[in-house]
């Protein structure tokens, strides 16, 4: 193993809470300092209180990596999860632990296309032009596939619940500093499958971690591999795979 390995990070959150609780028409209503309270007499968007109290479990993922190139100096770090020389160490264990028979894209213009699983893999490791990439055993319409994507990730929320309903689990490229990671989305947990996948398929020059996202919401936390793997032990809420 290289003195400075590359690092793959797998972020998880399960269950987590994907139910708004302001309205889809109101994407702005938790800026509370930039409108009156409500009174009384106040008029304009609510939600009924049986969605307020809808909290189906869906699940949430987000791969994440680091690229050194066995330099120990972390300026020369290249951060992106495709930053890292070899796509197959997160692609193949996405493909065998989540991948379903059906695949299609959603490009940049809302256009769906239904593809093979080897495109996917494709897609995974330069997703430049993809929206998102859905996988399902039965094909999801494209009218509902676009839809995921939306306007902005708040107003798709309730089309990307629909599409997760039906078993799809949903990938979304998220930039990265050097290229980008990875978020996907399911109705069922992914995380005991995804981690089983990873420890079926090696990957020298490799060290992977697994951990809780609401552990990770600083910037320090999130790169901690930046200076806790200098520490004698790791935290107990991260784990190497």
């Amino acid at each position: 193993m290289a003195d400075s390995p590359d690092i793959l990070k797998y972020f998880y959150e399960e269950p987590v809470l994907m139910e708004p609780v302001t309205p889809d028409a109101d994407p702005d209503a938790r800026r509370r300092a930039e409108r009156p309270e409500r009174g009384p007499g106040a008029s304009g968007p609510s939600m009924p209180i049986d969605q307020l109290l809808q909290t189906d479990d869906y699940y949430r993922g987000y791969l994440a990596g680091t690229r050194t190139d066995g330099a120990p100096d972390p300026d020369t770090d290249r951060v992106g999860l495709t930053a890292l020389p070899d796509p197959e160490v997160y692609v193949t264990p996405l493909l065998e632990a989540l991948g379903q028979s059906w695949w299609a894209v959603v490009g940049a213009d809302d256009n769906v296309q239904e593809i093979h699983r080897d495109t996917a893999a494709r897609r995974f490791a330069d997703p430049d032009g993809t929206a998102a990439l859905i996988t399902a055993s039965d094909a999801v319409p494209p009218e509902r596939a676009a839809a995921v994507v939306g306007r902005g990730r708040r107003e798709a929320l309730a089309p990307l619940r629909a599409v997760l309903d039906a078993g799809a689990v949903v990938f979304f490229p998220e930039r990265a500093h050097d290229g980008f990671d990875w978020s996907f989305f399911g109705s069922q947990p992914m995380r005991d499958r995804l981690v089983a996948a990873f420890r079926a398929n090696p990957a020298p020059g490799l060290r992977r971690f697994v951990l809780p996202y609401q552990k990770a919401r600083s910037e320090s936390k999130f790169y901690f591999e930046t200076w806790q793997l200098k520490e004698p032990s790791l935290p107990d809420y991260i784990e190497e795979v």
